[in-house]
């Protein structure tokens, strides 16, 4: 998909969140010129490093341009000024202030590109009384509620294993916005300053938190909310070789399905009991079998809901993925095509300039031009 070819992207964000975002706009065809500091990103020095070059860096700026540059030296943000008005986005993620001191702020930035749209990616946004506090992914998630509604059996709030503030809160609406900005710009010739909150765009993901004290005015039990550990159709169920089984049965017709199954008793069909009994007589069922027996009563049934939890290595050989070639792997010659999935149509990916990882300033010429 090629929707964006010929939007041009000014790219100052390092790490996760705006890189995941910048990642997108790149493969809906647009053309993203990665700003690093002296020395470049840090996360180009993180390992594992294959043939020179950080996996992780390489997952997430492919296919963009680098250019190199101090921009606490003025001929340098004068450079960066010049290209300001070739340029139609611009992404940044430091803490609120620092662009106005380096004076690549909304402000002046707009004065020179009426139709700029610029994106401020921070934890807690450009205004009010934390804007300024340091945070990680974690602390968003903390303070957001969603770690205590994320528990362990003994109501110990267990960590993710993945960023969900930096992606589901940074990367995802910078993208969705960015377009949007754009879009309006194409129509407007008007810009847009948008400003990207990570905690205050976890407020959505914490629904079910929020709705149950809206209601009762109170926080809810560990693990007793229906899509949190509190209903037997939704739920983790143990193998008796202590692996693991996903059941998300929330149709009858999904239910019903699994009890034929696992062959359950008409008191876990008609489900006259509290929720809490029935999930300890599904988890005795279950775990009178090891996983391999219940992956392959399961693994041909497309109407139940119920999937074993496999580990990262099986991810890589699904054949569902395996076919539609989305992850990491080796091509013919053996060399790594490294690339994760974005939300944009992945059929274009095997254009060999949206996979190739930029070496440090190598675009520096279009700062000097």
């Amino acid at each position: 998909m090629n929707a964006l070819k010929g939007i041009r992207v000014l790219d100052f964000t390092t790490l996760l969140p705006g890189p995941l975002a910048t990642l997108m706009l790149v493969d809906a065809g647009a053309e993203v010129i990665k700003v690093e500091k002296l020395g470049g990103e840090d996360l180009r020095k993180t390992s594992p490093i294959i043939k020179g070059n950080s996996l992780l860096f390489s997952l997430l700026n492919r296919g963009k341009k680098s250019i190199e540059i101090d921009l606490k030296n003025k001929k340098n943000k004068d450079k960066i000024l010049k290209l300001i008005q070739n340029v139609d986005v611009v992404v940044e993620q430091f803490r609120p202030g620092v662009m106005k001191r380096l004076g690549l702020d909304w402000q002046t930035l707009n004065k020179i590109n009426k139709k700029l749209v610029y994106c401020s990616i921070t934890g807690y946004g450009q205004k009010g009384k934390k804007k300024l506090f340091a945070g990680h992914d974690l602390n968003y998630m903390a303070e957001s509620g969603l770690l205590s509604l994320s528990t362990s059996k003994d109501g110990t709030p267990v960590i993710p294993n993945t960023q969900i503030a930096d992606i589901a809160g940074g990367s995802y609406p910078a993208f969705m916005n960015i377009v949007l900005g754009l879009f309006k710009a194409n129509k407007t010739n008007i810009g847009s300053y948008i400003d990207i909150s990570m905690y205050e765009n976890l407020i959505p993901l914490a629904w079910l938190g929020i709705s149950h004290y809206f209601y009762t005015q109170k926080p809810p039990v560990k693990n007793s909310l229906h899509l949190n550990g509190g209903y037997h159709r939704y739920f983790i169920y143990e193998t008796s070789d202590k692996n693991f089984l996903a059941i998300g049965a929330l149709e009858d017709k999904f239910w019903l399905r699994f009890c034929e199954i696992i062959k359950a008793p008409k008191s876990i069909i008609t489900e006259i009991e509290k929720p809490t009994t029935i999930i300890k007589k599904i988890q005795k069922i279950i775990k009178s079998r090891n996983f391999l027996y219940w992956k392959n009563k399961f693994s041909k049934e497309k109407n139940v809901c119920c999937t074993p939890i496999e580990n990262i290595e099986n991810l890589f050989k699904d054949s569902h993925l395996v076919k539609k070639k989305l992850l990491p792997r080796k091509d013919k010659k053996g060399n790594f095509i490294l690339k994760i999935p974005t939300v944009i149509d992945n059929k274009p990916l095997i254009i060999k300039e949206k996979l190739k990882v930029p070496l440090l300033a190598e675009h520096n010429y279009i700062i000097n031009e």
